[in-house]
């Protein structure tokens, strides 16, 4: 990020190319370019001497809780995730083809990247075997 001294010599700079333009769109985008720069100088040393009195307009997220503090809000993740995994493969074959890939990466990349090849292998075998389970346990066999 730029100093206001910085906009103020590429400001000054300009103020020298406006002395050897020759044509009046020269002066012109060469005027222009001499006032964004002052301005952009004007504007950093007004946020220095008020620093303190501005308000940031930015939509701020609150923090992060720590994972130690989610486990603990739901002491039974682990038995939630298994009971969401097995709902998605009981349904399975309703599920829109799209949706069903990316549900496939998001499974596949969970893992760290070194293992993300044998887990991909291992979930599309898994996959493959039980796509006919919600049939299976429909018709009672």
């Amino acid at each position: 990020m730029f100093t206001a001294q910085q906009y103020r010599a590429k400001a000054a700079e300009y103020d020298g190319f406006l002395a050897a333009a020759q044509s009046p769109a020269e002066i012109a985008e060469y005027r222009g370019l001499k006032k964004g720069y002052a301005e952009h100088a004007d504007n950093l040393d007004w946020l220095a001497a008020n620093a303190g009195q501005t308000v940031s307009s930015e939509v701020r997220e609150p923090p992060r809780r720590r994972r130690r503090d989610r486990d603990a809000e739901y002491p039974e993740q682990e038995n939630i995730l298994r009971c969401l995994g097995a709902a998605v493969i009981l349904n399975w074959n309703t599920i829109p083809t799209k949706l069903q890939r990316a549900l496939f990466e998001a499974a596949s990349s969970i893992q760290d990247s070194e293992q993300a090849a044998p887990l991909k292998n291992v979930l599309a075998q898994f996959l493959h075997d039980h796509k006919n389970d919600a049939r299976k346990e429909q018709n009672g066999t």
